[in-house]
């Protein structure tokens, strides 16, 4: 195991991480990293807040088929407003974590395992691992061209992802908006027996639901490592 650059990070951090402008730069970019999810979480915390108000307000509306049972409205409007209210408190808690991190980031960023066997990963991220070892011990400013070149490729890669599956995210929407204020109107007007071409939308309904947040996910997790590429280059490099 190497752990030269695990060694040297520690005395690093505890002699203050501006006496080294490259570990100076990771720890900003890890703040950053942080930062982002906290800022696009309460964000989320704020829709999904607004989304549960809208929901709770059409279920106490929706009328009753008797004490014991409800329609197909009131179901509908009860548990998409339980799914907005559990996704804006699980976002509260993603803010929580992660603005604590962007508030201290020396305390995170001095948990993370440097260490790595020199042939995992084949001659290439050695290569990689050398570079970044050197670039740290130097603490020069200047990024190496093969790091630079890392932090690049993935800047690239995940706007193009966000910008991709953002757009996916706002299509899967949109369709679970339209699919289910179809299936309601078609209960309020007939509360019958549904055909094959409701319980065909019904299943797509639901899926739609499970891609728009599933899109929500990675369109954050890309936005993330777009904005702070140092950081998940790092983890990558070093844990893989």
């Amino acid at each position: 195991m190497n752990d030269e650059l695990q060694r040297t990070l520690s005395e690093i951090i505890e002699s203050g991480s501006q006496s080294n402008p490259a570990v100076n730069a990771l720890i900003s970019d890890y703040a950053k990293f942080h930062a982002v999810l906290a800022i696009a979480g309460g964000c989320l915390v704020l829709i999904f807040a607004w989304l549960s108000i809208i929901f709770w307000t059409k279920f106490k509306r929706s009328p009753k088929l008797s004490k014991l049972k409800w329609g197909f409205e009131r179901k509908t409007y009860f548990v998409f407003g339980f799914l907005s209210s559990s996704v804006a408190l699980f976002m509260i808690l993603i803010v929580a974590a992660n603005l604590s991190n962007t508030l201290n980031p020396l305390h995170g960023f001095s948990s993370i395992d440097f260490s790595y066997k020199t042939s995992n990963g084949g001659a290439y991220k050695d290569e990689l691992r050398h570079a970044f070892n050197e670039w740290i011990q130097s603490g020069n400013d200047n990024i190496p061209s093969i790091i630079q070149e890392r932090f690049n490729k993935r800047i690239e890669f995940h706007t193009t992802k966000a910008i991709v599956s953002g757009i996916l995210l706002i299509l899967f929407a949109g369709l679970s908006v339209y699919i289910w204020n179809a299936l309601v109107r078609r209960a309020k007007s007939n509360a019958s027996n549904w055909r094959l071409k409701e319980k065909a939308c019904f299943i797509f309904g639901n899926a739609t639901v499970v891609l728009t947040l599933l899109m929500m996910v990675i369109v954050m997790a890309n936005t993330q490592a777009a904005f702070a590429p140092k950081t998940l280059s790092m983890i990558n490099l070093f844990n893989s």
